[in-house]
């Protein structure tokens, strides 16, 4: 598939991973999603995370989520998050009925039985986005229930 044809992919999963390496383009991909909203990302740990700091989300960050109006959360290099904070961000989709967009590389692999996990608890898809070529992306379902 293509690369600007995965929005229909974003629409039949609840939680998608936009999985690559670093300037494959995820992030303007993310941004591409808000389609005349104003442009924001969550939560974006990468500056912090590259000097050593802190990169767990605080709770005026997880206010933030929780307050903005917008169908989706997005996380910009979610394999720099917690794996708490990869837990929490589920439960806080579900809670607001939020779909959730994550661009990660594929470190994120050791957190993903515990998340995978956890999204099955709640009955959520859950999709892996992975841009193999310039033109070309592939689509794998991680968790396949019936979108909310």
């Amino acid at each position: 598939m293509l690369w600007h044809k995965v929005r229909d992919q974003l629409k039949l999963h609840n939680i998608s991973l936009i999985v690559g390496p670093n300037r494959t383009h995820k992030t303007k991909f993310l941004c591409e999603q808000y389609e005349g909203q104003p442009f924001l990302i969550d939560v974006s740990k990468a500056m912090v995370a590259y000097c050593g700091g802190d990169t767990r989300i605080t709770e005026q960050e997880w206010q933030q989520i929780i307050d903005r109006d917008c169908d989706f959360i997005t996380v910009d290099d979610a394999h720099l998050l917690q794996s708490t904070d990869l837990i929490k961000l589920i439960d806080i989709a579900v809670e607001t009925k939020k779909r959730l967009y994550m661009s990660c590389n594929e470190t994120i692999a050791s957190y993903l039985p515990a998340f995978l996990t956890h999204a099955k608890d709640y009955q959520l898809s859950v999709v892996k986005l992975e841009r193999l070529t310039e033109n070309d992306v592939c689509a794998w379902s991680l968790a396949a229930y019936k979108g909310r």
